[in-house]
């Protein structure tokens, strides 16, 4: 089976439920990892697949999505990995070309924080993986590429290097440019940058970088250096 635009819903926070909604029909299709299938049934949407351990699933949930033909993928519960990297990885294994990863936040800060560092596991560096957290969005840079945001301008753009160093960084279409600087893991120079074009460009030489763009739009149109 092959879906080039997944959506997989987590059992975080949704701070638009009817933007949610809109944004997962749109998609080829819906996983949900564990208890994202509450928010599903609550949006009224069936996913095509639920993954993960179902420690956290309400049973009367489990047995409404059994009986419409859901797809179970179930875990054990004692496992090296979360629900939502076991969902990740069958979105990849399945062929998605793009995925977006929605109600990774709220609760506990080291669910957040690991599930942002997903973004930049290895084994889908071929895949676009996007956090989508309200008016919020994240993905990564590796090696050689780059990106064109096409956005407002004054919106919010920051860049945090996930590895301990990003060489090569040019940032050009917002209030502080940099040209072929060095970042090194934990820096909070380029945090809360301000757009100041209606697109601005990224280039990164070597390293991960993850950015995060802050407001009511975001397309980006990625490509190499």
């Amino acid at each position: 089976m092959t879906a080039q635009r997944v959506v997989i819903l987590a059992n975080g926070h949704l701070p638009d439920p009817q933007w949610a909604r809109r944004h997962i029909q749109a998609a080829d299709r819906l996983i949900c990892a564990d208890a994202g299938a509450a928010h599903a049934i609550a949006l009224g949407i069936t996913p095509a697949v639920v993954v993960g351990d179902l420690d956290s699933l309400d049973p009367i949930h489990y047995t409404t999505l059994k009986a419409a033909g859901v797809r179970f993928e179930v875990h054990p519960k004692l496992k090296d990995k979360t629900d939502l990297e076991l969902a990740l990885q069958l979105a990849v294994a399945e062929g998605a070309a793009e995925v977006d990863l929605l109600g990774t936040q709220g609760g506990r800060l080291d669910q957040a924080l690991g599930n942002v560092l997903l973004l930049a596991r290895p084994e889908w560096a071929t895949v676009r993986v996007r956090i989508l957290e309200g008016d919020q969005t994240a993905w990564v840079l590796r090696d050689g590429q780059a990106c064109t945001i096409m956005a407002t301008v004054g919106d919010t753009l920051s860049l945090l290097p996930l590895t301990p160093e990003v060489r090569g960084v040019t940032l050009s279409g917002v209030r502080w440019s940099l040209r072929d600087r060095t970042l090194y893991f934990g820096d909070t120079l380029t945090l809360s940058n301000v757009f100041t074009q209606p697109s601005a460009r990224i280039e990164v030489g070597t390293g991960i970088l993850l950015i995060v763009h802050q407001g009511s739009t975001c397309s980006v149109d990625f490509c190499q250096k």
